[in-house]
């Protein structure tokens, strides 16, 4: 009998490794997509800046003006934002309402949250799929002055659907292996 409970012991202790090892896995994931979100958002905020810092200067010191001082910025913005959305679901910041979905039992709530993450894949693999077609009529046009493919902008779109793809696949490996869906900053030492 005393060793049928040290192998339940033992059992539960090598699942409690596992899962400890693929929470540190699944947070190493998430940081990684936090980075290229934030290394983004960081350098177009800096060009954007830049630039519209530099066109006024031009302006109203020089008296003349950057012709791609407003077609960089514009390239440039939808960039910045699809960096901030990326952020913005690795820390799970998204306007969202869990006010029923707390008052669940905690298996109901767990499939809600599995079922939840399966939508913004599939979402998410829809975006990708849509936004072929507008870079490809996208493709064609050029911005005047830089003479750059106006699609640039927009590969901003898949490669950010692409990105909270993935998180939302991180997260729903999470939900169904029983870890935590974003690490505790409180509970990492």
């Amino acid at each position: 009998m005393m060793h049928g409970v040290m192998n339940d012991k033992g059992a539960v202790r090598q699942r409690e490794e596992r899962l400890r090892t693929l929470s540190r896995w699944l947070a190493r994931g998430r940081e990684l997509f936090y980075l290229l979100g934030s290394a983004v958002v960081v350098v177009t905020t800096v060009v954007i800046g830049t630039t519209l810092m530099a066109g006024v200067i031009v302006r109203y010191f020089l008296s003349g003006s950057l012709a791609w001082g407003n077609e960089l910025p514009v390239i440039l913005f939808p960039w910045l934002v699809m960096g901030g959305v990326v952020m913005a679901a690795v820390r799970q910041q998204h306007l969202g309402v869990d006010f029923f979905v707390r008052r669940l039992p905690a298996g109901v709530a767990r499939a809600v949250a599995a079922l939840m993450q399966l939508l913004v894949i599939g979402l998410m693999g829809m975006l990708i799929y849509q936004s072929q077609s507008l870079l490809m009529f996208m493709q064609y046009q050029s911005s005047p002055v830089l003479g750059w493919p106006a699609s640039w902008a927009f590969y901003s779109l898949p490669l950010g659907a692409a990105g909270v793809m993935v998180i939302a696949l991180l997260e729903l490996v999470a939900v169904v292996a029983g870890c935590p869906a974003v690490p505790n900053e409180e509970n990492e030492s």
